[in-house]
């Protein structure tokens, strides 16, 4: 199974810190004083309990060809590492990744595509990936300048992720199906 999702990434620090809950009695944190976060980075990565995929960073909106490309591209490096061992691919269901057309280029390439439910961002690894990349990228309130600044420090945190802590992920996924049965499709822990 590969686990694959698009992520992006403000300057001024990861969405949700324009407020917070903070002592009275002490000055506030500034997070920005840039209009609109100074900025983004958008990325696109996906892993397995094989290691990483690959991490490719995009520039400006993708259509289904632009998606179709950044996959291609990384599958075909990632399925060489695997020597052979038949894959099943996992991507949510935004336009760009269940157009005919995308649907149709997985099936010309032999990749089989795993069925996902709408609205399900607790069941994805992905998801708690770009939390732990996040929680490297953004430490001590950390904020950047240029775009290459956040480019680096997320390439530096994806290459430095350990095989357990992927290994570690995709064995959650049974605890992650069970919540969701045990809670009739509500949140889950994840």
């Amino acid at each position: 199974m590969v686990w694959a999702d698009e992520k992006k990434w403000n300057l001024d620090g990861p969405d949700g810190n324009r407020s917070y809950w903070h002592d009275l009695r002490k000055e506030p944190l500034v997070f920005s004083t840039r209009n609109f976060g100074g900025g983004r980075v958008m990325c696109w990565a996906a892993f397995s309990g094989y290691g990483k995929a690959a991490l490719c960073f995009i520039s400006g909106k993708m259509n289904s060809l632009d998606y179709q490309k950044v996959v291609g591209d990384a599958l075909d490096h990632y399925q060489r590492r695997l020597n052979g061992l038949p894959i099943v691919f996992q991507q949510d269901n935004a336009p760009i990744h269940v157009s005919r057309s995308t649907r149709r280029w997985f099936e010309n390439r032999n990749v089989p595509l795993l069925d996902w439910p709408n609205r399900s961002p607790d069941l994805n690894p992905i998801e708690n990936l770009w939390s732990i990349l996040a929680k490297r990228v953004y430490a001590n309130y950390k904020q950047y300048n240029t775009v290459e600044e956040p480019k680096r420090a997320i390439r530096r945190a994806f290459l430095g992720l350990d095989q357990e802590v992927l290994e570690n992920l995709v064995r959650s996924m049974s605890n992650r199906i069970y919540q969701v049965i045990n809670r009739s499709g509500g949140l889950t822990d994840y």
